[in-house]
């Protein structure tokens, strides 16, 4: 019986106005459930306006072909978030995409955080989230079978889903269409379980924390003449790169720390194919070492297969005996790598910036960030259950104490830019303050990884400039010059407009 019976998929994809999910926004929403044989037993489709905050990026609508007319039709995002948490969080569901995990996922996070949802409720009790870009490596390195063709344009492989799509004929429609691509997904996913169903619930499963840690728990061991031992094995990411056809023989080091703090289900990797060991000695091979640490969280993408025969064919003869002479090493110079160890455990974290509201999730909380306490919880659910007028009213109820402070906070904005409307002219005010700084002024704030919000001065500048280009085509002008409009309007000041 499959491990994943049990389970229904939701496949999804976004649509959104740039790459960053603290400062923008998704804007169409697609996805399919399907049973655990992938046929489709439900559609979701949601388009969702453009909120008076937010400038989209020009490279990112001609992408997906849509202007600001396009982008002034829909619902509000606080309630199309809201749609898309209840869909997200269904019991014995996995939320599955393609390269979901590195983009859509965190457009999803940080998208229900801003709108006072849970950020992680639908990773867990009962569902997970998994990613078929991801998993496609272990296909692509293991099972060169013939009812899928790779697709090597100008001679060097590519794993982008149109193209996989055309050249296996997966499914008609115009890429980059939230709904296509869900589509194409399903279908991809289908040929792939087809191929080896049992590969299928292995890999799916391994985005389970708890298994992904079974799974590494079961791996070969080194043990050194000191009685140290360390997991060994093949190490499949996209992160490894074409050039190493995305594998990696390597060596666990440690768990690891994020600012003094445990980080149990990460760990800490050394790849044993980028230095020749006996090249170092105990005492230089620290600092020799400066490249080739790599991280794996349990449950997150990557995979670590067992270092055997069988999963190190992918490798040439160089390479395997590269791998076998630098764990012998290692096993008669364990102290060079506790040393490696001390050096790399832990990773210190700060913001030389102010991080934003949209981007505190992150933060701990005493920080202002972070998952939302119970007290937090009462006064976010009491939000949740007003309408449109009783949140105003609420809002201006809640004071500055902990608990309240950033329910407040979150919830002026909320209102700012899904109801300004039906707002006090108080809190018009301090939302238009809040409006007036990141259209009017240089960016002040952050995200979470110290990336400052875009100046709309060099949106301006940067869609003036794909203007010029000769091949667009006429949509494509449309959307540029709608854009560059939009711009304008955005950064007027008062003074500007004679006020």
């Amino acid at each position: 019986m499959s491990l994943l019976k049990k389970y229904r998929y939701i496949f999804y994809d976004l649509e959104t106005t740039g790459q960053n999910p603290c400062f923008d926004q998704v804007v169409r929403f697609a996805a399919k459930e399907t049973d655990a044989n992938l046929e489709i037993i439900n559609h979701y489709n949601i388009s969702i306006k453009l909120r008076n905050d937010i400038i989209p990026h020009p490279k990112a609508l001609l992408v997906n072909k849509l202007d600001i007319d396009d982008l002034n039709e829909g619902i509000s995002e606080y309630e199309a978030f809201s749609q898309i948490h209840k869909i997200m969080n269904q019991s014995n569901t996995i939320n599955i995409g393609y390269n979901s995990l590195s983009f859509d996922d965190k457009f999803l996070r940080f998208g229900f955080y801003r709108n006072l949802l849970d950020p992680y409720t639908h990773q867990y009790n009962q569902k997970f989230r998994a990613d078929l870009y991801k998993m496609i490596f272990i296909y692509y390195l293991y099972k060169q079978d013939e009812s899928i063709i790779w697709p090597t344009p100008n001679n060097r492989l590519s794993l982008k889903l149109e193209e996989i799509n055309t050249i296996n004929h997966l499914y008609d429609g115009m890429s980059h269409d939230a709904e296509v691509d869900v589509y194409v997904t399903i279908e991809l996913a289908k040929k792939l379980k087809s191929i080896d169903n049992k590969m299928w619930d292995y890999l799916v499963s391994s985005f389970i924390a708890d298994n992904d840690l079974q799974y590494f728990n079961k791996l070969n061991t080194l043990t050194c003449i000191d009685d140290s031992t360390y997991k060994i094995g093949v190490f499949i990411s996209n992160k490894n790169g074409l050039q190493s056809n995305y594998a990696s023989p390597v060596i666990e080091l440690c768990t690891a720390y994020e600012n003094g703090s445990i980080r149990k289900k990460k760990k800490k990797l050394l790849r044993l194919d980028n230095y020749v060991f006996e090249d170092f000695n105990e005492n230089n091979f620290t600092e020799k070492i400066e490249k080739g640490i790599l991280s794996k969280t349990f449950g997150e993408p990557n995979f670590i297969l067992p270092f055997s025969d069988k999963y190190l064919r992918i490798f040439n003869e160089h390479i395997v005996g590269l791998a076998k002479s630098n764990l012998s090493w290692i096993k008669h110079h364990p102290d060079a790598i506790k040393k490696l160890i001390e050096k790399y455990q832990n990773i210190d974290y700060c913001n030389e910036n102010s991080i934003d509201l949209d981007a505190s999730l992150y933060q701990s909380n005493t920080e202002g960030g972070g998952w939302f306490t119970k007290e937090e919880q009462l006064y976010r659910e009491k939000f949740h259950h007003a309408n449109a007028m009783e949140k105003v009213n609420y809002v201006l109820k809640l004071n500055d104490s902990k608990a309240q402070a950033r329910i407040k906070k979150i919830a002026i904005r909320i209102l700012g830019r899904n109801y300004f409307d039906s707002l006090s002219a108080e809190l018009k005010d301090e939302y238009t303050r809040y409006l007036n700084m990141i259209f009017h002024k240089e960016p002040t704030t952050s995200d979470f990884s110290d990336n400052m919000r875009t100046n709309p001065n060099l949106l301006l500048k940067e869609t003036r400039e794909l203007s010029k280009k000769l091949d667009l085509s006429t949509k494509d002008k449309n959307i540029l010059e709608q854009l560059e409009d939009m711009i304008l309007l955005k950064i007027k000041t008062q003074q500007d407009l004679g006020f």
